[in-house]
């Protein structure tokens, strides 16, 4: 693992600028209430020493924990993209940020109470939202080629309303699944006991009255990609490091 510059040196210095060389045309972020970020962390991995000091002496310890270096590696990368993302959704700078964890492991930004915000990766694909004064957002992210762990899960993914074969079932998970980090329930509440159509109002879940959700096919079908919000205005943004793609996410979800 590398070590944690000082933070303060490492805020002041030039790293930080050539950070931001990595985030072009990020009017975009600063211009919608809602910011839903995906990334392939592979392209991130060269990139490492500039961004793990920005995770917090807490969620190093967290990743710390984890036994595979892999994942700990993810973990910090994802850890560092979700507070970048929140900076620049924010428009502030990331010194400025705090993006920390709740008693239950829910991510908040400290002292801003405003801001809802939501981290999902699967492998090497990370999802990030970020919505500021418009309610709580939710968001999960499955890789495709892991679909197979869902076979015979059905009973326990789908509420009796909802018949297997309508859809994929990935796309059913992924929407609850974003529905319940939205709330902070993890997978605390079975997921069989409410209903997520595309677009559709969340029923029997009193918790997420007013939530909708919806899945996206993302990285050329490789990932599934679920999100949960009153609404779907904003923007789906793709990073790379020095490429931003954006679009609006209404149009995205019209495509489908």
């Amino acid at each position: 693992m590398i070590a944690a510059a000082n933070s303060e040196d490492w805020f002041a210095g030039e790293h930080m600028d050539d950070l931001l060389a990595l985030f072009p045309t990020v009017e975009q972020f600063t211009a919608t209430p809602r910011v839903i970020a995906i990334t392939d962390l592979r392209a991130w991995r060269g990139q490492a020493w500039r961004l793990y000091p920005l995770v917090s002496p807490a969620l190093r310890e967290r990743a710390g924990r984890l036994n595979n270096p892999l994942e700990r590696e993810r973990r910090l990368l994802a850890y560092a993209l979700h507070r970048m993302v929140v900076a620049l959704a924010l428009g502030r700078d990331a010194d400025r940020v705090e993006v920390g964890r709740m008693a239950s492991g829910m991510p908040m930004v400290a002292g801003l109470p405003n801001v809802a915000t939501s981290l999902s990766h699967a492998d090497d694909f990370l999802a990030i939202a970020v919505a500021r004064d418009v309610g709580l957002v939710g968001v999960d992210i499955e890789a495709m080629d892991r679909v197979a762990l869902l076979d015979g899960l059905a009973a326990d993914v789908l509420h009796a309303q909802e018949c297997a074969g309508d859809e994929a079932l990935i796309d059913v998970w992924v929407r609850k699944e974003a529905v319940l980090k939205a709330i902070g329930s993890g997978l605390s509440i079975d997921m069989n006991t409410f209903l997520s159509r595309q677009g559709i109002a969340v029923n029997g879940l009193p918790a997420a009255t007013g939530l909708s959700a919806w899945s996206l096919r993302v990285f050329a079908g490789r990932a599934r990609l679920g999100f949960s919000a009153a609404t779907p205005d904003g923007v789906l943004v793709r990073l790379d490091p020095g490429t931003v793609d954006v679009v609006s996410l209404r149009e995205r979800v019209a495509w489908i």
